[in-house]
């Protein structure tokens, strides 16, 4: 009904609340105000940290090694080097019918079909290693199989040894880290590694890094190179002879060393057998190491050198003194005999037991130096320490205390028995003959220089200590002339050149206390020329068959490395009118060196 004369009433309209508004408008400004506190706190305050965390989450941080540095002789050819390598991986996720994928690849990268089937499901969707470190010539072949993006190639190095087993021992190796493991690739390691540089790779949705999107942010700095001391070619004369001998003789093994007195540069080390350092994996780990440095052996009378000395310097023997020896003696409650018992000699100088190298005599005059001055001297020469040269794993040699000098040890001593030394200490302490009795300090590396070619380390320059006084060493330096010129060591006589040395023949220790019946080190020492010395020379070969004295055996050895290396060196002749007839053998001498 409406009203009667007026207007419908409006229906009535919902009224909005003023506080409802205000509510309203508070939440949408708090909201908006919490946004922008949390943009603020997320792109302002936290901002770098979660750039950082983000980054750590799809990338990863990568050391790139510098290249190992070279190895080379001291003429500059390579021991040691580096050569360009290719490694394989495969994109999964890019192959649509592995099956197929894997015969196609298997032959070009050596493997079997099954083989890169195994591989390809050991990685993720978008990277998987299938073959390390091949040669350069698979890149091109596998480009010629248009893969596309389903394989990729990333370039390596691999540590070469060009020489195959040249010095194997010296050399050393490392392993599939490039890590030095052995020789001077493990004593000169941090040298040789370099610095690592940084890159930066993409990770995939499981965290693991994708190779092929690598970055480099720092580059690595190249290791730096070792020059040695060493010399290819002698090296080589060296292992052919000394394998010569060896195979005659039918010996175990042996070593060989040619130094220059001088200096103390090592200019051949050698050790038969030896290994190929690029298949050391293939060889006894017992050829791995140097046996020149860390093995010990009696040195037999080629001992009697330190012994002459020690009776000079002391004054405990007169030149004008004479020893009988009747081929065999009782000493401090034992029976020392010579090597030939046959042999009688009435009045012998101290000259004369070192030339036709007297035990009888030895010991005498061992027993006039007595024991507290004789291991001093010992110790003076050097034995019961390492040398110091760059080589791991030396061993010091083993002296017994003077507290266990008892019975006829002061005797044994005097010719070389009850003492192990290492090849390297011998020929350092009959070295010290040439050099007027000054301290000679082996050394393999010559200089270290960096990847631009600066020298950045040189072998020790200290002074040498004396060790003899230089009258004692001329003194010792004659008798070993006397022992080559008509003694036991006439097979060492080099026609054109004066040589002095010392012969060897040791019984070996057997694990169960005494000798080893049959078992023999045969070995020989000397310089040349004597008269200004450019080499010295060592040459131990153990237990030889047959034939074993130390003349007959290692003294032939040491004539015909030296004779070659001073050939190639151009050392003068100093008798250029000499024949190479050498002369007859004195009667001590016909009945072999000891």
């Amino acid at each position: 009904m409406t009203r009667r004369g007026g207007r419908p009433r409006p229906a009535p309209r919902d009224s909005v609340s003023p506080r409802r508004v205000t509510v309203l408008f508070a939440a949408t400004v708090l909201a908006c105000l919490l946004l922008l506190a949390r943009m603020v706190d997320l792109q302002v305050l936290r901002g770098a940290a979660l750039e950082r965390l983000a980054l750590r989450q799809q990338l990863e941080s990568v050391q790139i090694p510098g290249r190992r540095g070279l190895i080379v002789d001291r003429m500059g050819r390579p021991l040691a080097m580096n050569v360009a390598v290719d490694s394989v991986y495969a994109v999964p996720r890019a192959i649509e019918d592995p099956g197929a994928f894997a015969r196609r690849v298997a032959p070009v990268l050596g493997l079997t079909a099954a083989d890169v089937r195994r591989r390809l499901g050991r990685g993720g969707p978008y990277f998987a290693w299938l073959a390390r470190r091949l040669p350069v010539t698979v890149g091109p072949a596998l480009a010629a199989l248009h893969l596309g993006n389903a394989v990729g190639i990333v370039p390596e190095t691999r540590r070469a040894y060009p020489n195959g087993a040249l010095a194997g021992s010296v050399i050393g190796f490392v392993g599939v880290d490039d890590v030095g493991l052995a020789g001077l690739e493990l004593a000169y390691d941090r040298m040789l590694r370099g610095t690592s540089g940084l890159g930066t790779a993409d990770r995939d949705a499981i965290g693991r890094e994708l190779v092929q999107t690598l970055r480099i942010v720092t580059p690595p700095r190249d290791g730096d190179t070792l020059v040695l001391t060493l010399d290819e070619v002698i090296q080589h004369i060296a292992e052919r002879e000394l394998s010569r001998e060896i195979r005659q003789v039918d010996a175990a093994d042996g070593v060989a060393i040619v130094m220059n007195p001088e200096t103390g540069a090592i200019l051949a080390l050698a050790a038969v057998p030896s290994f190929d350092p690029g298949h050391y994996e293939t060889a006894a780990p017992a050829l791995w190491k140097n046996r020149a440095v860390a093995d010990l052996y009696e040195p037999g009378s080629t001992f009697k050198l330190i012994l002459a000395a020690a009776a000079i310097a002391s004054g405990a023997v007169a030149p004008s003194d004479r020893f009988r020896d009747p081929g065999q003696i009782r000493l401090a409650g034992v029976t020392i005999h010579d090597a030939e018992r046959s042999e009688h000699f009435d009045a012998l100088s101290l000259s004369d037991i070192v030339k036709y190298s007297s035990n009888v005599g030895a010991a005498q005059v061992a027993t006039r130096v007595g024991k507290r001055t004789y291991n001093a001297y010992i110790r003076q020469f050097g034995f019961g320490r390492p040398t110091g040269i760059d080589l791991p794993g030396e061993a010091a040699g083993i002296i017994r205390p003077l507290r266990e000098w008892r019975g006829p040890t002061l005797q044994n001593i005097g010719f070389g028995q009850g003492i192990s030394v290492t090849p390297i200490q011998l020929l350092v302490a009959a070295a010290s003959m040439a050099t007027r009795g000054m301290e000679v300090r082996p050394h393999l590396v010559a200089v270290v220089r960096d990847a631009a070619g600066h020298v950045v380390a040189t072998p020790d320059d200290t002074a040498p200590h004396r060790v003899i006084a230089p009258a004692v060493a001329a003194q010792v330096l004659d008798m070993m002339r006397q022992v080559v010129a008509g003694g036991t060591g006439v097979k060492a006589q080099i026609p054109g050149y004066t040589v002095a040395g010392k012969t060897g023949t040791a019984q070996r220790p057997s694990p169960a206390g005494g000798y080893e019946p049959g078992a023999y080190v045969a070995s020989f020492v000397g310089v040349v020329p004597a008269s200004d010395p450019a080499l010295a020379i060592l040459v131990v070969v153990d237990r030889p068959h047959g034939v074993y004295y130390g003349g007959d055996v290692a003294a032939p050895v040491f004539r015909e490395i030296a004779r070659q290396t001073l050939w190639y060196l151009h050392v003068p002749p100093v008798h250029p009118e000499a024949t190479a007839a050498a002369p007859a053998l004195s009667p001590a001498a016909a009945t072999g060196g000891h």
